[in-house]
């Protein structure tokens, strides 16, 4: 944990060292490529490793794909991945399963000005077995707001809930409302940096959750990007279950 708020105190010193940089106008490219903004459809294949740190020796790693298909307005996106979990047991070591598979849609109706509107869907299949996955066949519609202050500098707001369309009858029904809000800064040295803090309800369970996200990213030229981010839940009960995420992903942008 002390290895985190070290990483995470460098990444808020960059991010401030960031803005003080002048404002630029060439950004635009960066700005789309770096997958910050979702009313900038763009098609890509992506690469990510999760980390989470769940304590008491407790650890999960996901390796996910993520390929998107942009087609003017609309991107259309698949995300499998594999999950390997180490549950702390003595000699258990790692189980390595395929995880769940998410689909997701797009359609940024609205791209005005310094305003942009994009309406989304992501269905998460339950492919996973228990343990490795969330065992719901679940929705969740969201809908985002970006608004450009400065070519180089973004801020957005993003509610999305999250509801069971099918599930098992023993588990508990699935109502889950999040709301995503974010500040983007783009340089022209292609370097990226965004604060995103996130406060999910829970209202099955009657929990509330705030969780805060630095993301720093570089892009390396001819499309391609590197990126870094990291979740911290503010909810004790949270860090331990789910864990501190630690993720670093590298994108091909088309």
């Amino acid at each position: 944990m002390t290895k985190f708020f070290s990483v995470l105190i460098l990444v808020i010193i960059s991010a401030f060292a960031a803005f003080a940089q002048n404002d630029t106008t060439n950004v635009d490219q960066i700005r789309t490529e770096s997958g910050v903004d979702p009313t900038r459809v763009i098609s890509r294949l992506a690469y990510s490793v999760w980390y989470f740190d769940q304590g008491g020796n407790r650890s999960q790693i996901n390796n996910r794909l993520n390929f998107t298909l942009g087609i003017n307005k609309w991107s259309f996106s698949l995300r499998p991945e594999i999950v390997t979990v180490n549950n702390g047991i003595p000699g258990e070591g790692f189980d390595t399963r395929s995880g769940d598979l998410r689909f997701s849609m797009l359609n940024a109706f609205l791209v005005k000005g310094k305003h942009s509107l994009a309406a989304s869907a992501e269905f998460t299949l339950p492919l996973a077995p228990s343990g490795f996955g969330g065992q719901y066949f679940s929705a969740s519609p969201a809908l985002t707001y970006a608004y450009t202050l400065t070519p180089s500098f973004l801020v957005a707001i993003s509610p999305q809930y999250t509801f069971d369309l099918q599930k098992d009858a023993l588990n508990p029904e699935l109502s889950v409302l999040t709301l995503r809000t974010f500040i983007a800064k783009f340089l022209a040295s292609g370097w990226f940096f965004v604060f995103e803090p996130r406060v999910i309800n829970d209202f099955q369970n009657d929990q509330l959750e705030l969780i805060v996200s630095p993301i720093i990213g570089k892009s390396l030229g001819a499309g391609f990007n590197l990126t870094s981010l990291f979740e911290f839940p503010i909810e004790r009960n949270t860090r331990n279950n789910r864990g501190v995420l630690i993720q670093i992903g590298l994108t091909k942008n088309f």
